[in-house]
């Protein structure tokens, strides 16, 4: 198989898994809306932790520059299996899944509400549960556009009654709403 090709497939495996577990992640975190279920979001809290739990070697409650180029280098190091200081793509990816994995287990025991090791349907079921009964503002039955937020819908429109981070067009808060929005209500 010529080298192009093989990078293409290798390519192509970590996207389609990169989009598995990005899609896996939404459900977990809430799906539609975020922040819905078993302490979802993606907030800085969340963000925070995940960096303590992989950066702060030492346990004293403080990243430092130090500890996340350790931790980095220690990686890079890891899974350089042919050592010659770079990474190539299928390297690159096993350390990616580890990564992943990690998070995939804090995701596992989110859903896992008794925490015996094994999700039931209802378990895993849950988070969403009553999201479309929740967030269907003109109850029918469906979420579409017109149940969004609206500009307006009182203090915090931005971030719903769940904390999530919906706008005005149900796009993910990076950045003010366009400038024309408020001309179009």
């Amino acid at each position: 198989m010529q080298k192009k090709t093989k990078f293409a497939l290798t390519a192509g495996l970590a996207g389609i898994l990169g989009v598995g577990t990005l899609a896996g992640v939404a459900v977990a975190d809430g799906g539609w809306g975020g922040g819905h279920g078993m302490g979802g979001g993606h907030g800085p809290g969340r963000m925070a932790q995940q960096m303590m739990e992989r950066y702060d070697a030492n346990k004293d409650g403080k990243v430092s520059q130090e500890e996340i180029d350790t931790n980095r280098t220690q990686w890079h190091g890891e899974f350089d299996a042919d050592k010659n200081a770079t990474l190539s793509i299928a390297e690159f990816e096993k350390l990616w899944l580890k990564a992943r994995f990690e998070q995939m287990v804090r995701e596992f025991q989110r859903f896992d509400r008794d925490g015996n090791g094994q999700l039931t349907l209802e378990e895993y079921k849950g988070p969403l549960a009553d999201l479309v009964a929740e967030r269907d503002r003109n109850k029918d039955g469906f979420l579409s556009r017109d149940d969004r937020p609206q500009r307006g819908d009182g203090p915090g429109w931005r971030h719903g009654k769940r904390g999530d981070r919906m706008q005005q067009d149900g796009g993910d808060d990076d950045g003010p709403p366009p400038e024309d929005a408020d001309d179009a209500q």
